[in-house]
């Protein structure tokens, strides 16, 4: 009751607004549809023309472009925090989460400490946290990154494997071990860094690894 009070007080002081266009929405996260139709694109992704051999099954929401590209950019790298409930919201329209599987733990692609301690927060967990508590998943931080590598997107796919190779650890495998994952980040770009995420994580055990990225540009 308290909470149902204090969200209608600040939407009266902070009227909900599409994070694109600024249009007046229903509630605090919402897109309005006109901005929403130009990056909605729900699909599972061809992991073999990627070369991604661990990952079980990937999924995204978005095509990474307009108003979903300025958000996720605006987070990594403007410090834009409170853009996550609006990347949260695209998770409450997803329909098809049975195709997921039966997930018994979310996992995040982590951030190595110093891009961490700059940022001052994990964009994949300010987004997807939220969501797995909604509905009742359990979230574990069972991967660390152990070097800081090169930003991604600089790369050639080659450069990209050799960039990531031996970049994750588990520390958590009595939570991993024979369970379903489902692996969590905010793009999904060539597939290097989820798949080797996924090798570590079946390496300590893991029966299921399969990927949810809010966006991407493959296929």
């Amino acid at each position: 009751m308290l909470k149902s009070l204090w969200e209608a007080f600040l939407d009266l002081l902070f009227p909900p607004r599409c994070p694109v266009c600024r249009t007046l929405v229903d509630q605090q996260g919402e897109w309005c549809s006109s901005c929403l139709t130009l990056v909605w694109a729900p699909r599972e992704l061809e992991l073999a023309s990627h070369g991604v051999t661990a990952l079980d099954a990937c999924f995204v929401l978005c095509d990474y472009t307009a108003g979903v590209q300025k958000l996720i950019r605006d987070m990594k790298f403007r410090k834009g925090r409170w853009y996550g409930c609006h990347l949260t919201w695209l998770l409450s329209c997803y329909q098809n989460y049975h195709r997921l599987g039966s997930v018994n733990v979310i996992v995040p692609v982590p951030l190595s400490p110093e891009r961490l301690k700059d940022r001052g927060y994990n964009q994949t967990e300010v987004i997807f946290r939220p969501w797995a508590e909604s509905r009742q998943l359990l979230w574990c931080d069972a991967l660390i990154r152990l070097k800081a590598t090169l930003p991604q997107w600089e790369l050639t796919i080659a450069e990209r494997r050799k960039n990531i190779k031996g970049a994750f650890q588990v520390t958590r495998p009595e939570v991993v071990q024979d369970k379903q994952i489902l692996l969590v980040d905010d793009i999904f770009t060539t597939g290097t860094t989820m798949n080797e995420c996924a090798k570590v994580l079946k390496k300590a055990g893991a029966k299921r690894v399969v990927g949810l990225a809010i966006a991407s540009g493959s296929q």
